[in-house]
């Protein structure tokens, strides 16, 4: 049974990559995923609702099993209309995403909403941030925030940053940045890249704690190294202004130059300043002017603004 399957596997696969030589491990792996795969489907369709997400996340990743869009939805759907608060909320998320289905920011929340009160924490954390933007449900900084804290109370990181934001900017609560900072140290104790900045930008400017520069740079750093745009900019500002560090034009060019090829928007606008100055680099319009003007169409008003000003300088 194993060497067929595996027989099966490596002439039709189309999750695992051309390699000139498998290893042992990996015959392992690839046959470990198609076991599971066609043991899940026995067990949905004996109306397993964990089989049957187990099932539509394989078809959806084409993981063990041809890629099916369709079919990772049918047994989605399945296991979502049994009651499964985690097939519910990856449902709501092909609805938000519009994978397979026609985007619908409404029926997404309707899903969210089951999972919610179930007690699923990330129905929880997905429909207090809908209440917050208004997408697809009412909006209420309020209504979001209770179904944030609640999630963030059970330890659901995303919802612990979200949290500590909010309280950061005062949105629907009064402004608190102790609690944003402790909200934040939470979350990145567990190596959230998100948390990791914002409790690096707080230890850098004092803000609802002590102002340790150092440890800020080491938070920004770690944070950057898993890809954190925002991180990379605060970076850029910190050798550009001299931050907690030696000020060294080049290195905060590069640190924009890192940001802004991840669209970043305030890193596209920076990064176009020091084109236009020179500084860290090569004086150049042309390259300024495509930076700016990217960050404009984002709706960044100081790039349209720097974009104006050069048009009036012959």
């Amino acid at each position: 049974m194993i060497r067929r399957t595996l027989i099966v596997l490596l002439l039709f696969s189309p999750m695992l990559p051309a390699q000139e030589e498998w290893t042992e491990a990996d015959v392992e792996e690839a046959v470990e995923i198609a076991t599971l795969a066609a043991d899940s489907r026995q067990a949905a369709e004996a109306g397993d609702a964990a089989a049957q997400l187990l099932l539509a996340r394989c078809y959806l990743t084409g993981s063990g099993v041809t890629k099916s869009t369709d079919k990772g939805l049918y047994w989605v759907r399945k296991a979502a209309d049994q009651g499964h608060a985690d097939a519910q909320c990856l449902l709501a998320e092909c609805y938000k995403k519009g994978q397979g289905v026609e985007r619908n920011d409404t029926e997404a929340c309707r899903w969210w909403v089951k999972a919610a009160h179930q007690g699923n924490l990330e129905g929880m954390y997905r429909l207090g941030m809908a209440h917050l933007s208004g997408e697809g449900v009412q909006k209420s900084e309020q209504l979001g925030l209770a179904w944030l804290e609640r999630s963030a109370a059970a330890g659901h990181i995303e919802a612990m940053c979200s949290l500590g934001f909010c309280r950061l900017q005062g949105v629907g609560c009064a402004q608190n940045f102790a609690e944003a900072a402790i909200l934040f140290e939470k979350a990145a104790a567990t190596h959230h890249p998100n948390a990791t900045f914002w409790l690096g930008f707080c230890k850098l400017h004092g803000v609802g704690t002590e102002r340790k520069q150092e440890e800020a740079l080491q938070l920004l750093l770690k944070a950057a190294d898993a890809l954190s745009a925002p991180a990379m900019v605060q970076l850029g500002r910190c050798y550009e202004l001299g931050l907690g560090v030696q000020a060294d034009a080049n290195k905060a060019f590069d640190w924009y130059w890192s940001a802004a090829r991840m669209d970043n928007t305030e890193a596209c606008y920076r990064l176009g300043c020091m084109l236009l100055d020179g500084r860290g680099c090569k004086s150049n319009k042309d390259k300024a002017t495509k930076w700016l003007k990217k960050a404009a169409e984002k709706g960044h008003a100081r790039a349209q603004q720097k974009l104006d000003e050069m048009q009036k300088t012959p």
